[in-house]
């Protein structure tokens, strides 16, 4: 019984994985797609991270911000639930992102490299926000460094990816300094 029981716990895992539901198909048209990558691009900020606006302090990370207006349905979703579900279907849920290029230097003239951050499989999902009085959904980048900074300067060349290979690049000009309020409207 004892040399059977691996038998059957890998034939029941088997079984399971194979019954497991299939990846979601890509619902969102090319121009549907490129619109969003408009409203990405159109909408970059960049903002001291959440840490940083609270401690006031040199710091080394910061974050690349953007928005675009969420659809009716989960306008009226927020309306009547006081949230969204989060389905993971959401046309921003299969944005991408990996950065082509940057250059930046800290007060010190010292140039100041990128952790970690040159893609990933997602932007990040930020708090829902009002933006011209339209809810919008926020996705960013948390960017990390190896050096703290009072004032960064240069830029980072950012390339959003749809699925279908729809990309659009755009560079971002970085000028922040650690005591930078936050540039969102209601704060």
């Amino acid at each position: 019984m004892k040399k059977l029981l691996p038998l059957v716990l890998s034939a029941s895992l088997a079984v399971f994985a194979f019954q497991a539901p299939a990846a979601a198909r890509y619902p969102y048209s090319a121009a549907e797609a490129r619109a969003l990558l408009a409203q990405l691009d159109a909408h970059v900020m960049v903002i001291n991270s959440d840490l940083t606006l609270i401690r006031k302090k040199p710091s080394n990370e910061f974050d690349l911000l953007t928005y675009y207006p969420l659809p009716q349905a989960k306008v009226d979703e927020y309306k009547r639930n006081g949230q969204i579900v989060n389905t993971r279907d959401s046309i921003g849920d299969f944005a991408t992102y990996r950065v082509k290029d940057y250059a930046l230097v800290n007060e010190k003239n010292e140039k100041v490299l990128m952790k970690d951050n040159i893609s990933a499989p997602s932007l990040h999902d930020f708090a829902l926000w009002t933006y011209d009085n339209v809810l919008s959904s926020q996705r960013g980048i948390q960017v990390k460094l190896d050096k703290t900074f009072e004032r960064l300067k240069g830029h980072i060349t950012l390339v959003f990816e749809m699925p279908g290979n729809i990309t659009r690049e755009t560079r971002v000009p970085i000028d922040l300094s650690f005591t930078d309020k936050d540039p969102r409207p209601g704060i």
